[in-house]
């Protein structure tokens, strides 16, 4: 197959592979971005002393700390980029349609992987480009802040050499995906396995997590980074025990509304433990830093520098917060999607009653059974473990301040879930007037 034509039947065809195409092109190029922020930080260098603190952040002039700066740019990178997985796999009933009626006509298996490989490449491109520009008006906006916000140096022409590099890793990275994601022969939907999670996978991430807190005083990063890594090792197999077993208490509900949503999380248990893997890590980081703030403003004699944590912290905070944000997106396009493709199924609902009123009841209910339970309980393992041996300032992790801490983190991380779905349902409400319009019940 030439690449003139594989670029064109790669190309975006239908309204669900525009916001598919569109969100993951978003995810890589912010992502990129703040890989762009790392390289920058980086090459002031790690061990070449302060820089002076008239010009740069405390967190950029201080030598000890331009490396941590540079890891949680990194994270924050690996995070946005994860949501470009589960992006690029928005739409799959049609796409599996399509690559059914391509194989139909004559194209291999082989042919058909390279049109996935493009399609999510191509993504990746459109990402890598779009990121210069984002990080170019991300260090503006952050320059338009006091000094010591001022996290991200400002741009040089060195960007302009970097830029192609970060292109070149945002498209293999998009190319990636769409390898790992194509399967040659896609079983339907009714034969997939349930989700059903393993316990090797839970006693891995267990193993990860205790190893990190235990070598958390000697190597630093890397123990955090490991526990990170074990605590969504662990939660996206845990998750999939969470939403079966929600699943069947829903089924045995007399309210159709829950019923509708089990049949939901049992029929789509996997990708709903994705993202609700993601938005767990996410708030368990919250939890952390919200902790760090908690530890400080009790301690004594941390007074002049409180300006500089705080700023640190909320800083940090804000970044996931536009993850989380960009993650309950990603969940309200997925839900867009599978209106689309069960319009047909919906629409036979009519003759029971069934009105848009329901469907966004449903569709709310939806969106906090996935965000809700990670958000809160990531942000609560997150405040209980604590920063203190980050900080250097211990804190009793059962004290009242932080067991009333901890409980307002969870109202809070509840009420944003809950908001979510909400906000989820008055977006879609001409997407599920749509779908349950009668004209769906024509034969296609």
């Amino acid at each position: 197959m030439r690449v003139e034509t594989l670029l064109l039947l790669a190309r975006s065809r239908t309204p669900a592979d525009r916001s598919r195409v569109r969100l993951s092109v978003g995810a890589l190029g912010l992502s990129g971005a703040l890989l762009l922020g790392a390289f920058r930080v980086a090459r002031l260098g790690f061990g070449q002393g302060d820089l002076d603190k008239s010009v740069y952040s405390n967190y950029i002039a201080e030598a000890g700390l331009r490396s941590g700066l540079v890891a949680i740019l990194v994270i924050l990178a690996t995070l946005t980029g994860g949501l470009a997985v589960q992006a690029l796999r928005l739409g799959t009933a049609a796409r599996e349609r399509r690559m059914t009626a391509l194989r139909l006509a004559g194209a291999s298996n082989k042919q058909v992987r390279r049109l996935s490989v493009t399609d999510a490449g191509m993504a990746g491109l459109a990402g890598g480009l779009l990121a210069g520009p984002l990080y170019l008006l991300l260090s503006l906006l952050l320059g338009l802040l006091p000094r010591i916000a001022q996290v991200l140096p400002g741009a040089n022409p060195v960007d302009l050499v970097v830029w192609p590099a970060v292109v070149v890793v945002t498209t293999a990275t998009g190319a990636l995906i769409g390898e790992l994601l194509h399967e040659d022969n896609p079983q339907p939907r009714s034969e997939q396995p349930d989700g059903t999670p393993r316990r090797s996978g839970v006693a891995i991430g267990a193993v990860l997590i205790v190893v990190a807190l235990l070598t958390a005083p000697f190597i630093g990063y890397v123990a955090t980074t490991a526990l990170v890594v074990g605590l969504a090792f662990a939660m996206l197999h845990l998750n999939r025990l969470w939403f079966r077993t929600a699943g069947r208490l829903l089924a045995q509900s007399g309210n159709p509304v829950n019923l509708l949503t089990s049949a939901w999380l049992t029929a789509d248990a996997r990708s709903a433990a994705r993202m609700s893997t993601l938005l767990g890590c996410c708030g368990f980081l919250i939890g952390l830093l919200i902790h760090g703030l908690v530890a400080i403003a009790v301690s004594p004699g941390l007074e002049e520098q409180m300006d500089f944590f705080v700023t640190g912290y909320a800083m940090a905070i804000v970044g996931l917060l536009m993850v989380v944000g960009v993650a309950m997106g990603a969940l309200i396009v997925g839900v867009a999607d599978q209106l689309v493709d069960q319009r047909r199924q919906l629409a036979s609902l009519t003759a029971l009653g069934v009105d848009a009123r329901f469907l966004r009841r449903m569709i709310t209910r939806q969106i906090a059974t996935v965000g809700t339970p990670a958000l809160a309980g990531g942000a609560a393992v997150g405040m209980l473990l604590g920063l203190e041996r980050v900080v250097g300032v211990p804190l009793a992790t059962f004290d009242r301040i932080t067991v009333l801490a901890t409980f307002a983190v969870i109202v809070g991380s509840c009420l944003f879930g809950l908001a979510g779905g909400v906000l989820a349902g008055f977006l879609l409400r001409n997407q599920l007037r749509d779908a349950l319009d009668p004209e769906n019940l024509r034969a296609a």
